[in-house]
């Protein structure tokens, strides 16, 4: 049986060249949603706690796309980087 994935809070991140952390939304579960805007730019993330920082070297994230992660408990924070400003949205939450 296939459970969909069921939103929770979602929050943003403008993306620039330099690294920069977001608290996830709170509630949902440990899966997180990564919405891309459309465009031509790359984005790196990294999940962790509140020190946690992105490199180029990080999960490619592709513009316009939308990726679902599976989170350890402990993970508070996502970190992103790129090489020109976009938008990710990060969507907490469970399913499949």
């Amino acid at each position: 049986m296939m459970n969909p994935f069921t939103p929770g809070a979602t929050v943003s991140r403008a993306v620039t060249g330099s690294s920069a952390s977001v608290a996830l939304g709170a509630g949902g579960g440990l899966q997180v949603m990564v919405t891309s805007a459309a465009g031509n730019t790359i984005a790196f993330i990294k999940f962790g706690t509140s020190s946690v920082t992105a490199a180029v070297t990080d999960t490619p994230i592709l513009p316009g796309t939308v990726q679902v992660f599976t989170i350890a408990a402990d993970v508070t924070h996502v970190a992103a980087i790129g090489t020109t400003s976009t938008t990710l949205y990060f969507t907490r939450g469970d399913g499949e």
